[in-house]
């Protein structure tokens, strides 16, 4: 009898440590959740966002933990009101519902030393903006619809590499209109 007792309890948890280990295979979780704790590469998430963007939706990057700031590169908001430090190759990973053309990307930040470059990329296509100045500058660059996706399973990746640390205040992506 004991046998048979212990041979069930045996029978039992093997069956729950495979439960457990498919489960651990095979999470069902949001791709927000995924992309900050399992695969590491969003530097903020909250329970209550996705990496699904609005175009035209704001990104204040002086006070707000925006969700689709890549873990590479960014800095969490500046506590003196500097923004977020991008201060090596980073980006955005973001989902569209649908592309509609090309989106205007746009910003405003603080260039450290004139002649600085940020280069944005997507895919096989990149522009490089150079900032003539130092200081409060502003940018807008156009990213070709043929390489966004409009995929609840796929987000799109916007990179941004800096010639020097900068610090940025805000982002929209628009639709041309």
């Amino acid at each position: 009898m004991m046998k048979v007792a212990m041979l069930a309890l045996l029978l039992a948890l093997s069956g729950y440590y495979l439960a457990v280990l498919y489960l651990a295979a095979h999470p069902k979780v949001s791709l927000a959740y995924r992309y900050y704790y399992l695969e590491l590469k969003t530097r903020f998430w909250s329970r209550y966002q996705t990496l699904a963007y609005v175009p035209g939706a704001p990104m204040d990057l002086v006070v707000e933990r925006v969700p689709f700031l890549t873990r590479e590169g960014w800095h969490i908001p500046d506590e003196t009101g500097k923004g977020s430090l991008l201060s090596e190759p980073g980006g955005l990973y973001f989902i569209l519902h649908k592309v509609d053309g090309p989106l205007r990307l746009s910003g405003t930040l603080t260039v450290p030393v004139a002649g600085c470059t940020l280069t944005v990329g997507q895919g096989r296509w990149q522009e490089t903006v150079k900032f003539a100045e130092a200081g409060s500058q502003s940018f807008a660059v156009l990213i070709p619809s043929d390489g966004l996706v409009a995929d609840p399973d796929q987000p799109n990746l916007v990179t941004l590499s800096p010639c020097e640390p900068l610090y940025f205040q805000s982002l929209i992506m628009t639709n041309l209109d």
